[in-house]
This record gives structure tokens, sequence and C-alpha cells, in this order.
């Protein structure tokens, strides 16, 4: 009867239709007990989860483990629910339900981590980070973090792979073995700490006491380097240690113990959250025991998913950037990176309220936009989606002024509308607008490189 999954992924592909988790969504309707009997087949299981940065870490680590000879299956996409992992292994199934492939790593959703972690013991946890979240769905940070601990108790016999620059996530791994962790460079992220940010920082206190933590510097959000005053918790040692480049590239040394020379690593994503989802992925890649050969060739495969900082290129000097945003530190991340390119001309925030995105707006307020106006060169602000008022008014009170914004009130005219400018766009959209934006960029895109060609 899995067949029947198979068969609704090939009708999807025929009708071009993307599709990624209805096939598992039908599956474990009919058969729960199938998810359990193909995890358990499986012979190395890598599990990432987290609120941010999840999406883009999977596919940096799949293209670096997998390969013909090494055949790796993902749930590409951002498929992170129960259904997408059925969807995926599905596809690697023969017709009496028995994996071809034995190798896995899957993004998980914070909130199914739990649920899978009942039923598998994989060799390999990786967070990213825990930040707040969409509000009506996860509720406050701590919600996050209790899921994440309840699915990482479980299994105490895994390694687990953290962020160290997280107080939340390196509480996770405190006086536990079999623990990895990932930092950046001190004396780099003192030289990126901007003191006069305003962003919300809700993880920046100890979980040990309860006291604020002091910090020596930071990044973002809660990340940086930091230690409590009024107990042992502190920053913990790091296994792999990233420090950026100017030119973008992250040179990433190893206390690890594992054979291998500093590794100097490139890809084409900017902003320094994409750098920690490049440092996440090599190391838990490397713990798994992919050598920097191995890793380097496969970020040389490695295509974006959609709507992580994918570049869409027109006629003339048109070039439009999307990204996902979903929550205030995400957003602040994408803006920072924004700031850094001083060729863009424009930025269009595209804010939907359905279930996948939040129904509750209310975060687009912690965003620190007063810094983004403050330091950016942005002559033109595009507000669309179903929240484009909401947006428009956060802006508005952020210092934008009303002459600078357009309210888009057709989404399907977006593509157009930009590429039309000729300059560099940025374009954040929340999840329910981003794989239209994407199709619709990637049509107009087309389009306009033909008529040139003409």
């Amino acid at each position: 009867m899995f067949l029947l999954g198979r068969v609704t992924y090939l009708l999807l592909r025929l009708a071009r239709k993307k599709g990624t988790s209805l096939p598992g969504l039908l599956m474990w309707r009919w058969r729960k007990t199938l998810l359990s009997e193909w995890l358990n087949q499986l012979e190395q299981l890598i599990v990432v989860t987290g609120t941010n940065g999840k999406t883009t870490t999977t596919a940096l680590l799949y293209s670096m483990l997998h390969d013909q000879d090494q055949p790796w299956i993902t749930n590409q996409g951002g498929a992170n629910l129960v259904q997408g992992l059925m969807a995926a292994l599905s596809r690697h199934a023969n017709w009496r339900g028995v994996l071809r492939v034995r190798k896995a790593v899957f993004e998980i959703d914070e909130a199914t981590f739990p649920l899978i972690m009942e039923r598998v013991r994989p060799t390999l946890m990786v967070v990213t980070n825990i930040f707040r979240d969409q509000l009506d769905r996860y509720g406050e940070i701590d919600h996050a973090l209790s899921m994440i601990q309840k699915g990482i108790a479980l299994h105490e016999a895994s390694q687990l792979l953290i962020n160290a620059d997280d107080p939340l996530t390196a509480f996770l791994g405190r006086n536990r073995s079999l623990t990895y962790a990932f930092s950046m460079d001190k004396e780099a992220i003192a030289s990126m700490t901007m003191v006069d940010s305003s962003e919300v920082r809700d993880g920046s206190f100890c979980l040990v006491c309860g006291h604020e933590l002091h910090y020596d510097g930071f990044i973002y959000s809660q990340i940086g380097y930091y230690r409590c005053l009024h107990c042992d918790f502190t920053h913990p040692d790091a296994e792999f240690i990233g420090s950026p480049r100017q030119d973008a590239s992250l040179v990433v040394g190893e206390l690890s113990g594992l054979p291998g020379e500093p590794s100097t690593l490139h890809v084409d994503l900017t902003g320094m959250y994409n750098a920690y989802n490049l440092l996440c992925a090599y190391s838990a890649a490397r713990i798994v025991g992919a050598s920097p050969r191995r890793i380097q060739e496969g970020l040389r495969r490695f295509v974006s998913p959609t709507g992580r900082m994918q570049t869409f290129v027109g006629k003339q000097q048109s070039e439009i950037t999307l990204a996902l945003i979903k929550n205030p530190t995400g957003a602040n991340g994408v803006l920072r990176a924004v700031v850094e390119d001083v060729q863009t001309y424009a930025i269009c925030l595209t804010i939907n309220d359905q279930d996948a995105d939040g129904r509750d707006v209310s975060w687009l307020w912690d965003v620190d936009f007063e810094s983004f106006v403050t330091r950016s060169n942005i002559r033109r602000y595009y507000c669309a989606g179903e929240r484009a008022l909401d947006m428009a008014l956060r802006l508005y009170y952020a210092g934008v002024r009303e002459e600078a914004m357009v309210i888009v009130e057709d989404l399907t005219t977006l593509p157009a509308v930009l590429f039309t400018l000729g300059q560099k766009t940025y374009v954040l959209s929340t999840y329910t607008a981003l794989h239209r934006l994407a199709e619709w960029f990637e049509r107009e895109s087309e389009k306009r490189g033909n008529d040139l060609d003409e």
C-alpha cells in the first residue's frame, strides 16, 4: 500500500508540482508504524533541529556527504514534519518496503523532534540554535527548548552537536558525554558586536541560576561569548572554531582530535547566520567521518534551497535575492546581510498570516528595523502579502518616509514590478508566499533572459 505514496509522488512530478509532503501524509494516515520500520532500517542517521537554519544546514550537510558511491537520503525543501520524512524515505524503498539506501540526514521541526526520537536512535543529533519562533505554534522560547531537551534525553548514547555561542543550546550539552560544540572565534565575535543594536535577546539569561548573562561580545540575539557571574555556567570549549574572512570565506580550525588540517570553506551564501550554518554542517560532517577533501568537493555541488538567499537575475542590472523570514532573530540576520550589501537599491517585505506563517504577526515589532533603516542605503521599500499594511505601519514607526514605501496589492504583479527596477533588490518573505514567489521570479527571470537574447 505504500506504493500509493510513490505513485502520488510521480503524478506530482508529472504535474510539475513539488508535493514534498503529500505522499508522506497519505502513507502516515494509512500506516503510522511504517515510519518506525523505515527509520530502523537506517545504518546511519543524522537529525538536525533548532529554530533557524535547519533547511540550509541540512542541505549543506547533504552536499558534503552524498555522492554516487555513498548515497544519502534527505528531506529537501524544508519538509521537516512526519509526512516530509515519510515521503523522503518512500522514494528510496522497493516494492517490499525495504530501503535501498541506508544513510539519512533529516531536518526535523522542533515540535516533531521528540516524536521522531521516540521511534529511532540517531547516530548524531544536531541543534543549530533556539530562538523565539511562531508564538501561536511554539509559545515562548522555553517551550521550544523543552521539546528539544525531551528528544535529546531519550538518547544519551548518541552523539550531540551544539552551538556553543548560543547559551540555550549550550545548556543542552551541559554535563553530557558524547557532546561536540562549534563556535565562532572569540575575537571575531568581539569585532562584530553592535553596541547600539536594539534587537531582542530572549535567551540571554542563565538557565542554571536565572541571572542575566554577562557578554564579552555578541553577534545577534543571544549568540555570542558569555558567562554567568553568579554560577559556573559559561561558554563551553568548542571542538570546531570558525573565523570569518572579508572575502566571505570561513576558516575552520579543529580541536576535535580528528585527522585533518584547518579548512577554508566558501559557499555562495551571504550573512553571518549562514556562516553559522556552514560551520554547523562542516562540524557534523567531520563527526560522522567525512574528510576535509570530501567536504570541499561537496560544497562545489551545493545549491541553495528555495528562498534561502536564492538569487534570480534579469536583464541589465536586475537581481533579486529571496530570503525566508519567520521570527525576529532570523529577520535581523537577513537585514544585517542586506546592510552589508551596499549595492542594494530596494527591499520588499512579503508578510502572510496563514497557519504555516503564524497567525500572530506581532513579532514584526521585535525586529530591529530601526537599526536597519539607520544603517542601510535602501531607497525604496515594498510591502506585500496579506499583512502588507501591518508591515508598512511597522516601517513607518521605524523611520521610513511614506513616499519611500509602495504597497503591492496584487502579489502576482511583484516579479514584473521588481525586475523593472533594473536594480538589486532583496525580497524577504514568510513561508506561504515563499515558494510561489520563487516560481514566479524564476519564470520572470527566464522570460527576461530570453528577451535579452533576442
